[in-house]
């Protein structure tokens, strides 16, 4: 099980390569998806298995519980929540279904942003998916025919994914810590850690200290964050903090495996981004005059290695939002 790519039977757009990082810890790397997917790491241990993360709908998270089934005999005893945000967290009602006895774990922050915001955008997606839909139809009809194969596909993910979301029964977590959690296995330990603010208010990263490898949900991605539920002036803090461990793989929210490299181009990125939007809103130029400028100081360093997904998460577009984000908190 090195390596293999994985998709459920539906032919639908939950598709995972599954990479070994150490004995008995995977990374489901999902690929780009109309409704994105983020990973799923997997570490079995020697009485059951805990997942991290349940992608955007069940459907996706059934994909991840049909490999671990030909995986392994044992449970799924754990799923960890990251972060509050739909794309970590929608498909976690497939795993009580399959394993009655598993808990749902994360902060105490990211259960109650869960009850707060998350059951409410669910509601947002039922309302703002059939305009997706008009939209989707509208373009199929002033499409050429080249194009058109690509929007039909779309359409069917799109009308796919209403019925789902519709149909959800959210599953919130059972179990929630405050700052630190530590299971102690026969085989390893595992650290649930909140080290600060980052992505969301009550990031959770999971770190496995023997095996030293680390599971950063969207604290770190493979290309620009977003950072609409962020705080710029507390991330690169936060990483840090992440810093101070010792590891050598990195299980990102999105994106490939990687390694403490990335943490440095990553945390570089998130900092010179707020100093070049703070020192540009202190001389009182615009938003507009301050996009223009931090892109320009920002493009020779970071646009080559935040473009890796090409035009999947453009990186000028995502730094376009993270520039408007720190500057309304920082102006």
């Amino acid at each position: 099980m090195d390596c293999c790519a994985h998709e459920g039977p539906d032919g639908g757009d939950a598709r995972f390569d599954i990479k070994k990082v150490a004995d008995g810890v995977y990374a489901a790397v999902a690929s780009p998806a109309y409704k994105v997917n983020c990973n799923t790491a997997i570490i079995e241990n020697a009485d059951g298995v805990m997942v991290v993360d349940t992608h955007s709908k069940p459907s996706a998270a059934k994909v991840i519980i049909e490999r671990l089934r030909e995986m392994t005999r044992k449970p799924v005893r754990y799923v960890v929540n990251t972060h509050f945000h739909w794309d970590h967290w929608h498909g976690n009602e497939a795993y009580p279904a399959a394993y009655p006895d598993a808990e749902i774990v994360t902060n105490q922050i990211t259960r109650e942003a869960m009850l707060r915001k998350g059951l409410k955008r669910i509601q947002d997606h039922v309302r703002q998916v059939p305009g997706e839909i008009a939209k989707l139809t509208a373009d199929i009809q002033a499409a050429s025919p080249a194009q058109r194969g690509k929007l039909e596909a779309d359409l069917r993910l799109a009308e796919s994914y209403l019925g789902e979301v519709r149909a959800l029964k959210p599953a919130l977590p059972t179990i929630a810590f405050e700052k630190t959690m530590k299971l102690y296995r026969r085989d390893r330990e595992i650290h649930l850690l909140h080290l600060g603010r980052a992505h969301t208010e009550g990031d959770v990263f999971v770190y496995l200290p023997k095996e030293k490898v680390v599971i950063t949900g969207d604290a770190m991605i493979g290309w620009t964050p977003y950072m609409g539920d962020g705080y710029p002036e507390d991330w690169a803090g936060t990483l840090d903090n992440l810093a101070q461990l010792d590891f050598t793989h990195i299980i990102m929210g999105h994106g490939d495996v990687t390694g403490r490299e990335w943490l440095s181009t990553f945390r570089s990125y998130v900092h010179d981004m707020v100093v070049a939007v703070r020192h540009e809103a202190a001389t009182g130029a615009t938003l507009d005059e301050v996009k223009q400028r931090v892109t320009a100081k920002l493009a020779p360093h970071y646009e080559k290695p935040f473009s890796t997904y090409g035009d999947y998460r453009p990186w000028r577009t995502g730094l376009a939002a993270n520039i408007e984000r720190t500057f309304g908190m920082v102006s």
